[in-house]
């Protein structure tokens, strides 16, 4: 009998059992669990107890396998106390593992047109390990928008943490990082 393999398995195992009990599913209000299938179904997102009794409140976001899709948190407001303002959201972000993508996203939304504003870090990706690093999206919220949409989204397998949260009115002097639908058509004559 290979004893090596048999420890090893049951090392695995025991792993595996001690991070799943490490994850409480339940997502703090006004936060919920987001997503596309199949991964919003099979990915988990919750609260790390574990990293919690050490005094950092998250959300994480957990994938043991690929899943097609993604999987996220996020919450969403009214946009009637930022008109007309930059804003951004910020996060320390912890990544383990992280074979496809991670991110931060926000989106603005006008009555009938959704997304008039929208960031999601897909240009600027979280992948593989990494300790906590800072990240932030920033938009402008049109004088017309209607919601604020904002949360962390993974796609693949790993698992992503986020703590020390803010969403805060900036400057113009801050950059905005994401993309911008526009009321009229651009660069027609298609000069560089």
């Amino acid at each position: 009998m290979n004893y090596k393999a048999l420890i090893a398995a049951t090392l695995a195992a025991t792993v595996a059992v001690v991070q799943a009990n490490a994850l409480d599913e339940s997502v703090p209000a006004p936060w919920f669990k987001n997503g596309q299938g199949p991964a919003a179904a099979e990915c988990k997102a919750g609260i790390d107890t574990d990293l919690e009794k050490k005094g950092t409140p998250n959300l994480t976001l957990q994938c043991a396998m690929v899943e097609d899709g993604f999987v996220g948190v996020m919450q969403n407001f009214s946009a009637s106390d930022y008109l007309g303002k930059r804003v951004r959201f910020s996060a320390l972000v912890k990544s383990q593992g992280v074979e496809g993508w991670a991110g931060l996203w926000m989106r603005i939304d006008e009555a009938g047109h959704p997304g008039v504003a929208f960031d999601n870090m897909q240009g600027r990706p979280i992948k593989g390990t990494s300790d906590w690093t800072p990240y932030s999206v920033v938009l402008d919220v049109s004088p017309n928008a209607a919601g604020v949409f904002f949360g962390v989204l993974m796609s693949g397998k790993g698992q992503v943490w986020i703590t020390d949260l803010r969403f805060d009115v900036v400057g113009a002097d801050v950059a905005t990082t994401g993309a911008t639908q526009s009321n009229k058509p651009g660069n027609l004559s298609l000069s560089r």
